[in-house]
Parts: C-alpha cells; sequence; structure tokens
C-alpha cells in the first residue's frame, strides 16, 4: 500500500512540474535567447580554437596524408591485428579489441573508413600531435564534424593513441 501512494505522490509531483513548464512567459524567450548566444560564443571559440591548431607546425614525421593513413588503416575492419599492431598503440591490450569492435560496428553503420578525414595536425610536445579529423556521416553528407583524435610515437612510430580509440568507441556507445 506504501508503495501505490509513492507512485502516486510521484506521478502527482511529475505532473505538476509538467504543467508549470508548459506555461511560459517571455522571459523564457530572453533565456533562450541567451543560451542560443552562449552556444554561438562556444561555436566561436572551438573554431577559433581548430584554426590555431591548424596553423601550428605538425610534428617531424607526421603529416596529414600520414596520419589520414594511419587512421584509415585503424579504423578499416579488414585491417588485421597485425597490421593494426603498426598503426595503433596497443600497450594496453584492451585497445586492439576495442578498436577491432569499434570498426565493425562503425562500418555496418555506414561509417567506413573513407568517412574520416584528416585536415590538420599539430605537435603537442615530443612524441604527441593531435589530428583534427572531420567525419562526414552517412546521414547528413553535406555537414561533416570536426573532432580531435590524438596520435602518439611509439619506438620512433606514430601511431593512433589508445584515448583515441577510447574516444571513437565512446561515440559508437553513444549511439552518434
Amino acid at each position: 500500500m506504501k508503495i501505490r501512494k509513492s507512485v502516486a505522490a510521484a506521478a502527482l509531483a511529475g505532473a505538476a512540474v509538467f504543467s508549470v513548464a508548459a506555461c511560459s512567459s517571455s522571459d523564457d524567450n530572453a533565456s533562450t535567447s541567451s543560451a542560443a548566444s552562449a552556444a554561438s560564443s562556444v561555436a566561436e571559440s572551438t573554431t577559433a580554437s581548430s584554426e590555431a591548431e591548424s596553423t601550428a607546425a605538425a610534428p617531424a614525421g607526421l603529416d596529414a596524408a600520414a596520419a589520414q593513413t594511419t587512421l584509415r588503416t585503424a579504423v578499416n575492419p579488414d585491417t588485421s591485428s597485425d597490421e593494426l599492431d603498426k598503426v595503433v598503440d596497443t600497450t594496453n591490450p584492451a585497445t586492439k579489441t576495442a578498436l577491432q569492435a569499434y570498426a565493425k560496428g562503425a562500418s555496418a553503420a555506414g561509417y567506413g573508413p573513407e568517412v574520416y578525414k584528416v585536415k590538420s595536425v599539430a605537435a603537442d610536445g615530443a612524441d604527441k600531435a593531435t589530428a583534427t579529423v572531420a567525419v562526414t556521416s552517412p546521414h547528413a553528407p553535406n555537414s561533416p564534424v570536426d573532432i580531435q583524435l590524438s596520435f602518439v610515437k611509439v619506438d620512433d612510430v606514430w601511431k593512433l593513441s589508445g584515448d583515441a580509440v577510447t574516444q571513437l568507441s565512446g561515440m559508437m556507445r553513444g549511439g552518434h
């Protein structure tokens, strides 16, 4: 009996919140306008940050073309395990498994290697770099989205970092 009363109270509270939210005033438009203005400022800041990164020097041995080859090899579901070892930092064994699962799932969803285009690479210290990558969704081919993926230099070879694999895998879990 106590459970029924709790459920009824929760439902009543939810209905009250819904009713209050449905009633709006002109003040709400001001806050919506402020939120839109803030979002615009963040977008401009991100664009400026991306432009600053694209003007930074790429590290020796990792220009956009080399990063492109590495990334497309890494996200190709047909890439062998031995080939992944050559292009991905697999010091954590879970990284390879996560990337293989991502590549298969992403490819099945229409995100094959060809949707990733490295626009620029910027050094981030001696053994790290950040690549700005345009990802073109098969659902919105005219609106690519830029993401930042990190690369690391392991034994004098530039590889996609484990953090980048985690980032990509997270996007797949998030349903993006």
